[in-house]
């Protein structure tokens, strides 16, 4: 009890180690604020660049993926999942097509490790600067890549 006693009175009279978020970027009003981003009239801006080689956001071509599945494999969040969409029958005569296969990705699952951009043998998958991504609902549209 005497050692914990004593760290908490000596956190309490230290400067925090933090930087503060600084007070010449905080809007008047928030509500006001994203009332303002939601006509148009304002941008979220982050307080800092993105740095060069930042892992946000993924990028999928749906394109170019030929459907192997190797990047739901290696996936370590499971993040991806792979995708069937059917194809309407042959006439008479014609070859059967094939089902084409593709993949969602739940960005809310996402670790942004980039596993899948490195296995993926068409290059379909990329990451974008993008990384301001909260949602309330993480199965909202902006939450799924497909």
């Amino acid at each position: 009890m005497l050692p914990m006693l004593k760290e908490i009175l000596t956190q309490s009279v230290k400067k925090p180690v933090t930087n503060l978020f600084p007070a010449a970027r905080l809007p008047k009003s928030i509500t006001g604020f994203l009332e303002d981003v939601g006509r148009g009239k304002a941008n979220l801006i982050p307080p800092v660049e993105t740095p060069e080689h930042m892992r946000g956001k993924l990028s999928y071509k749906r394109n170019i993926c030929n459907g192997c599945g190797l990047c739901m494999k290696v996936c370590p969040s499971h993040a991806i999942e792979q995708v069937v969409y059917p194809v309407p029958p042959a006439k008479e005569g014609e070859e059967q097509p094939r089902a084409q296969k593709r993949i969602r990705i739940y960005v809310g699952n996402c670790i942004f490790c980039g596993q899948c951009i490195d296995i993926c043998p068409k290059e379909a998958i990329s990451q974008t600067s993008e990384f301001l991504l909260a949602a309330e609902d993480r199965f909202a549209e902006s939450q799924i890549i497909e």
